[in-house]
């Protein structure tokens, strides 16, 4: 097992699988997996994320992939997108449903001669 294992860039250690909240696009390692999301712990590029080995450090695997700010910036963009999107469809959900009701309460009303 090593603890503390370097990486390019000279930052050392790394979390477990943390996300965010935010999406990544999947990576595969060296072995053939699915990377994983980690973030650097120590060292100049503290915070950090990159992907790397979800058997780290558990294998010889040495995978490791920086995710590039800008990337994250845009992948945040995405999601805000979306966010909105979302709100948006709610919003007319709503004023389609009361349009709804009030067209079903004029029907009630109406009397065939």
């Amino acid at each position: 097992m090593a603890s503390g294992r370097c990486f390019q860039g000279g930052s050392c250690g790394s979390s477990a699988n943390l996300r965010g909240g935010f999406y990544y696009p999947t990576t595969k390692c060296s072995c053939g997996l699915d990377a994983v999301v980690r973030t650097v712990k120590k060292g100049q590029n503290v915070g950090s994320k990159f992907y790397g080995c979800p058997k780290w450090p558990d294998t010889s695997c040495t995978f490791m992939k920086w995710i590039e700010a800008s990337n994250e910036d845009e992948l945040r963009y995405q999601i805000f997108e979306k966010d909105t999107t979302i709100a948006e469809m709610e919003y007319q959900k709503t004023l389609m449903e009361e349009k709804l009701k009030k067209v079903q309460g004029r029907r009630k009303n109406w009397r065939w001669k």
